[in-house]
């Protein structure tokens, strides 16, 4: 390619942690502008492997290591608010619960339906989100109340 354009992975040998991976792809600016908002998000559920499992070490490199290394949970919000775990990121969000139950919710409906929600769909958003409020705000309703929908069913 051109001198001008930048490869789209960095070069990461080197590289031990995947905060420092993840750190040198921001450095890029085309990935910069994305990863400062998700990387932090994602630092805090770090403890769950791929299928779910919680971990305290990621998986051995090195096959004479007694373990992997330890996983850093800790993260710096978009915001600038620091968090060290997952028990700190969920009272974070929990206090932005009528935020995130509204995102999530157009996040849901946007997938479940394969479009973006336009502002006709604000009505049907309105009353998913204030029946999810009522009823304690829980993924299963959420995922209850989508399917239910109009917005879903007559998609």
């Amino acid at each position: 390619p051109p001198p001008d354009i930048e490869p789209l992975s960095p070069d990461l040998r080197g590289l031990q942690t995947l905060k420092q991976q993840l750190a040198s792809h921001r450095n890029q600016q085309a990935c910069n502008s994305c990863h400062q908002k998700i990387d932090p998000l994602g630092f805090a559920l770090e403890s769950f492997d791929p299928i779910g499992r919680w971990r305290d070490h990621y998986p051995k490199v090195d096959k004479r290591a007694r373990r992997g290394s330890p996983i850093d949970t800790s993260a710096v919000l978009p915001g600038g608010r620091k968090v060290k775990d997952l028990l700190e990121l969920k009272a974070v969000l929990l206090q932005r619960e009528p935020q995130v139950a509204r995102c999530l919710t157009v996040k849901m409906l946007s997938y479940a339906t394969g479009r973006l929600l336009e502002a006709s769909d604000r009505v049907a958003v309105n009353q998913i989100v204030a029946k999810l409020k009522k009823d304690g705000n829980r993924l299963r309703d959420l995922i209850h109340l989508v399917v239910q929908s109009d917005i879903f069913l007559s998609r």
